[in-house]
């Protein structure tokens, strides 16, 4: 999947499955929080007061993130980013692994890149996760 972000082209490539377990697992407090937030709302139409509300809850939870987890979580999902080099060079890794290599990525196109990468390497976990749970959201609606 190939993006722009902060005027720059980006690349994410694949992460492989056992880490995309790993951050998925990291994430789970983050998704618990964010999932009734989301429910009923269309991804593909942009709801700026519903974004604004869910602020200070995903701002908790994230709070509550140890550092370690969110550091794995970030720099997991860097691993696969690289970045398209002027003059032809080709592209260039965003992280080592533990930090970033370029300085002029600031921290809203850290998380860009990161959630770009997320949604390159689990659209389709979550787009099972959510055929899954509709069948038992709709049971416990009848209830």
């Amino acid at each position: 999947m190939e993006f722009t972000a902060a005027g720059i082209e980006y690349r994410a490539g694949n992460i492989n499955a056992r880490e995309q377990f790993h951050i998925v697992r990291r994430l789970a407090p983050f998704l618990k929080a964010l999932a009734p937030l989301m429910a009923g709302m269309d991804v593909s139409k942009s709801d700026p007061m519903k974004a604004m509300a869910a602020l200070p809850q995903i701002g908790e939870v994230l709070a509550q993130l140890p550092d370690e987890a969110a550091d794995y979580v970030v720099f997991g999902l860097l691993a696969c980013v690289s970045r398209k080099q002027d003059n032809g060079l080709g592209w260039a890794k965003v992280s080592n692994g533990t930090q970033l290599m370029f300085q002029d990525i600031d921290m809203m196109t850290m998380l860009t890149l990161a959630a770009r990468a997320l949604m390159a390497n689990m659209q389709g976990f979550f787009s099972e996760l959510r055929s899954v749970s509709a069948p038992l959201n709709q049971k416990q609606s009848a209830q």
